[in-house]
């Protein structure tokens, strides 16, 4: 199959493929259910942090991984699509890592060391940020330094997933409209490769947000949202950033705004309280969401419409606004009304009577 062609056939192709990752994800999760209730491998209730009130399975990533790597290639031994060896390789040792501390609980450096060697992987495959388009429409070209920056990229949205996966569906979902948006940003620019792979990995999450959306009957767990966000941040540098158009990473730090806002405010928060980074708390958005009263579904779908919201701003920035200045006030705007929303919430303090230390 050409998968290289134009037009209607071209998006035939992709939408085939897509909806094959999709029912891959449905077919799988039910296996993935079945082994970890045979292995007891169960994410127990804990009465604190844990709002779900039933041990369920927390190996939801193993199905979503499957769904993806399975879709991509048969997609590449049906097409002349390139298998991407280090974009899966990379994304592979990421999975791995969030698996192995689902299964035996990583301390925060394991799990860190682990997302470095998955964001090495991917550099080596030519993942990096080259150069930057600065506000004031120069370009400034990073040579050696694009690694390190790559590397923090990589590592900082990998979490930003993962720091926000403490509702049913919420990962999955937000993942889901990162993803179509950022293949359709990668779409416009021409980048045809990092589209699809987009477009497959909606699919791939679709299918497991059948299972995931509140009530869940299966977790994303640490190796899905960990999986999920890696590549998120690739494609984000390989479908957006590696694009000219507007100021640099204006398009992915709206497309993926809502985790990279809550990780914000989590650092923040510890920092001024002095507890580790690391430690996890129930001070996150949705947690106060909650203490306000809105139902998990409720929430849930709240941060969905904000995630699709900032992701249509986003198209509009890259299709509309070519003026890089404008694009910066324009982010600007948007995350000054969302500090304040999250400052009224009272993300920024501990939640009273929470003084035990978890790791994340």
């Amino acid at each position: 199959m050409y998968l290289g062609g134009t037009g209607d056939s071209l998006l035939k192709n992709i939408l085939f493929f897509s909806v094959l990752s999709l029912v891959l994800a449905l077919v799988m999760v039910p296996f993935v259910i079945r082994f970890s209730e045979k292995k007891k491998w169960l994410d127990i209730p804990d009465g604190k942090r844990k709002i779900h009130t039933k041990p369920i399975s927390r190996l939801g990533g193993v199905a979503l991984f499957l769904a993806f790597f399975l879709a991509v290639l048969f997609l590449s031994l049906c097409s002349d699509f390139p298998f991407p060896f280090f974009v899966l390789g990379g994304g592979g040792v990421i999975f791995l890592t969030g698996l192995v501390d689902d299964l035996i609980s990583l301390p925060p450096w394991g799990k860190l060391l682990g997302q470095i060697l998955g964001a090495l992987v991917l550099i080596r495959g030519g993942v990096t940020i080259q150069f930057l388009t600065l506000p004031w429409d120069e370009m400034v070209y990073l040579g050696n330094w694009g690694y390190p920056l790559t590397l923090l990229w990589i590592v900082g949205i990998t979490n930003a997933l993962n720091l926000i996966d403490g509702l049913d569906g919420l990962s999955t979902g937000i993942g889901a409209i990162a993803s179509f948006t950022l293949g359709i940003i990668a779409w416009q620019e021409g980048r045809i490769e990092p589209a699809i792979l987009s477009f497959l990995l909606v699919g791939a999450t679709v299918g497991f947000l059948f299972y995931n959306f509140p009530p869940a009957k299966i977790f994303l767990g640490d190796s899905g949202a960990l999986f999920l966000g890696g590549m998120l941040a690739t494609i984000s540098v390989q479908g957006a950033v590696k694009s000219a158009a507007a100021f640099t990473l204006a398009v992915p730090i709206l497309i993926l705004g809502v985790p990279i806002l809550d990780t914000f405010f989590a650092i923040i928060r510890r920092s001024k309280n002095h507890l580790p980074v690391s430690c996890a708390d129930r001070g996150h958005l949705h947690h106060r969401l909650l203490e306000r009263g809105y139902s998990p579904r409720g929430v849930v779908i709240l941060f969905y419409g904000i995630s699709a919201l900032l992701g249509v701003v986003a198209i509009i920035v890259n299709t509309f606004i070519r003026n890089d200045t404008y694009s910066l006030l324009l982010i600007l705007l948007l995350f000054a009304l969302f500090w304040e929303w999250g400052k009224n919430l009272g993300v920024l303090d501990v939640p009273k009577g929470e003084k035990t230390i978890e790791k994340s």
